[in-house]
């Protein structure tokens, strides 16, 4: 009996071995596979990312600016300025502070200057953007007319933008260089207007993009439609004019209000010294001037956005 148990028991593990190098073998063949495809993988990959040249364009907040600023070339030169600039003011602020006497301020301008050197940076990037983008928007009419003779001789769509590549006045003549080079790299014509759109953000072009869009899904008159959007932005510089003649007046007076406060403090520091210098050198009444200069600011702002209008 007790032979019998071990011939059983010999018996079961054997056949437990033999199973188990039977699974093992097929999940063997099966990683062998897998890792075979993996090497064939790694081996296109490299040619899969040469192909797509497009993978690495940057797309955070300060690549955005300075594309519609015209600057996107500058990436790296304008991020390591804006560091730059951030820090730079943070500095120089607590250096001014030492300098005039005031240390318990230095502290106070450095955590204060860094933001506001950037912020700074960000609104000068912001205004070479606008400056340009209005640049282009003033272009945008002409371009139009362009594009619709040259719809009504039978060019399509590409050759229109070919030749507005070459005659138009900069800076659209570089979008549109642009957006020929995308094409030719392989991007679809959708994708780089709708990129080209996001450059020039007017809703103007945008407009124009949609219709270009429309045109190609449906197969409407092109050139009535970039007609009817010319005229239409035409009539919008007429009544942005018309606007502007009205506020100037409330305009001029938003930078009177606003300038008045530090025109009269400089006035009666120069006129009599004795009765400003007392509150400047007592380290609260700092405090309270700092806090009345962003306060001034601030209604400043308000003053001037409650007068402009966007048309």
């Amino acid at each position: 009996m007790s032979l019998v148990g071990v011939l059983l028991f010999t018996l079961i593990v054997v056949a437990g071995v033999f199973w188990i190098a039977h699974i093992r073998s097929g999940h063997s063949s099966e990683l062998n596979r897998l890792e075979k495809h993996k090497r064939k993988l790694a081996e296109k990959r490299p040619l899969e990312l040469e192909e797509d040249i497009f993978a690495q364009q940057r797309d955070d907040y300060l690549a955005r600016l300075l594309s519609q600023a015209g600057l996107e070339a500058r990436y790296d030169s304008m991020k390591t300025q804006w560091i730059c600039w951030a820090v730079g003011t943070g500095v120089g602020l607590m250096a001014l502070a030492l300098i005039a006497g005031a240390p318990e301020l230095g502290f106070l301008g450095l955590i204060l200057g860094v933001p506001a050197g950037a912020a700074g940076f960000i609104m000068y990037v912001q205004q070479l953007a606008k400056r340009r983008q209005n640049k282009m928007t003033e272009q945008l009419p002409q371009v139009l007319e362009t594009m619709c003779s040259s719809l009504k001789a039978g060019s399509p769509v590409m050759e229109t933008f070919k030749m507005l590549a070459e005659t138009a006045p900069e800076p659209i003549r570089s979008e549109f260089k642009r957006t020929l080079v995308s094409l030719q790299l392989g991007k679809s014509f959708r994708e780089c207007m709708s990129e080209m759109a996001n450059r020039i953000r007017t809703p103007d072009f945008k407009l124009l993009a949609q219709a270009i869009f429309i045109s190609q899904d449906v197969g409407a008159n092109l050139a009535d439609v970039v007609a009817t959007i010319a005229e239409a932005i035409r009539e919008r510089f007429k009544l942005r004019d018309f606007m502007n003649s009205l506020t100037a007046q409330g305009k001029a007076t938003a930078v009177f209000i606003g300038f008045l406060p530090y025109g009269i403090t400089g006035a009666t520091y120069l006129m009599s010294p004795s009765y400003m210098i007392p509150f400047f050198n007592h380290p609260i009444a700092r405090l309270i001037f700092i806090a009345l200069v962003i306060w001034e600011f601030i209604g400043f702002y308000i003053l001037i956005k409650m007068t402009t209008f966007e048309v």
